[in-house]
Parts: C-alpha cells; structure tokens; sequence
C-alpha cells in the first residue's frame, strides 16, 4: 500500500500561549479602563475584519514539524519564525527519525503540470510510477548502505551527510506569533503550494482552530475577502 502524505509529513503541537484569544483581546483593549472584560468575540472579529494584525503579535505557539529535508528548504524561508532544525552534523536521521527513515522514499509521485510550473498532476500511468518506484528504492538502500559504511569506517557525520538525498527524514521546531501563523496558513494552504507543504499547513490551521476557535472562525469568515487568509479556505 503506498504511503500516504501524512505519513511522511506531519505535526504536532509543541505550546502555545495559554488563555491566547484572552491574551489577544486584552492587549487590544490596551488603551481603556478594562482591557481584561471576559466578552471578546465581537473584538477579535473587528480587529481581523479591519486588518488590526498587531495585536495578534501578543501571542506566540511552536509546533514540532516531521518532513522531509526538500520540504523543511521551504519552510526555513519564512523568516519571520524561529526555528531550530535536527543537525545531520550531528545526529544520524536514519537513526533519530528511523521510523519515517524506512518510508522516505515512498513519497508521491506526480506529473509536471506543463502550463503551470506551481502545479502537479496525478500521474497517468501507475505501471510506469511502480517500476520508478522500484529504482527509486534502489537508489535509496543503496545510499543508505554508503552513508552506514562511512560513519562505520569513522567518517564525520558532517562529511557523511553529503550523500543524503533530500527525501531524508527532519524534524524541526518552528515558532512564531499568532499573527505569523495566521498569513503562514493563509499562504501555504492554498492549493498553489506543493501537496507536502500544504499537508504540514493544513494541520498547522486545524491545530490552531481548537486552541483559538473565535479568531478562527473571524478569519474563515474574512478570508475570501483578504489577501493573505486564502489558505484558510481549504483547512
């Protein structure tokens, strides 16, 4: 049976700010005599309707990310979170993350959307995606019986890493205020994102919908009319 997506990519949370959709309505309400009132559901909606970020900024949470390291590439490139990656200079994947290490290289398969560079397809033939699958296991055992060689024979492990592909396992720890994961969502579940990222995006969002349901619920509501809150359509 082939592997599925979120076998190979997937989250879980890490913390987030207790009490956050309090936390967010109190800093909103930072310049009057009763920023604490428990009532703030139609403030929350008001500051999302009206693009009042901010305040969202007041808040923070981390999840602990399982992908791979073509996908962990694209998701370093959002700056604005703090993140902290597992180090192959350090650690043996195979061996830290061994149970996604023994179906990495199982990942999907599509075809190139010609008319679109930002786009897969599902792929025409699946005889020609079995025999690819067959040589791309191959190739995998047998960079994998190199890698084992090297560290065996005393070879650093920041040398070994070298020969990697990039379906190898990772794990990272990505941080950021509620306001970057709302737009990080926004973006990256749309469905002009790679499947894989967009699998980590999606449950990223339906994380966060059962720690902050009334921001949630805000932002569906704005986001077929916001730039930026598209992803949250497909969550």
């Amino acid at each position: 049976m082939p592997t599925k997506l979120t076998d190979l990519h997937f989250v879980s949370l890490d913390w987030i700010t207790p009490h956050a959709e309090a936390v967010v309505a109190e800093h909103a309400r930072v310049s009057t005599k009763e920023p604490k009132r428990e009532e703030y559901k139609k403030l929350l909606k008001y500051c999302i309707k009206h693009g009042h970020w901010s305040v969202y900024e007041q808040v923070c949470a981390s999840f602990s990310i399982y992908t791979s390291r073509a996908i962990s590439a694209q998701i370093i490139r959002h700056r604005s979170f703090h993140m902290q990656e597992l180090s192959q200079r350090y650690s043996d994947p195979t061996d830290i993350l061994s149970q996604l290490a023994d179906k990495c290289w199982d990942f999907d398969l599509r075809a190139q959307d010609v008319t679109n560079r930002q786009n897969s397809l599902p792929y025409p033939n699946e005889d020609v995606k079995e025999d690819m699958k067959k040589e791309i296991k191959k190739l995998y055992d047998a960079i994998d019986a190199v890698y084992s060689r090297m560290l065996d024979l005393g070879f650093a492990k920041e040398c070994a890493r070298n020969i990697l592909p990039m379906c190898s396992p990772t794990r990272l720890h990505m941080q950021g205020t509620l306001r970057d994961w709302i737009f990080y969502v926004g973006l990256r579940a749309r469905p002009d994102t790679q499947a894989e990222h967009r699998v980590i995006a999606k449950q990223i969002g339906e994380n966060l919908a059962d720690y902050v349901p009334v921001i949630h619920e805000a932002i569906v509501e704005s986001a077929s009319t916001t730039t930026g809150l598209e992803g949250w359509l497909h969550v």
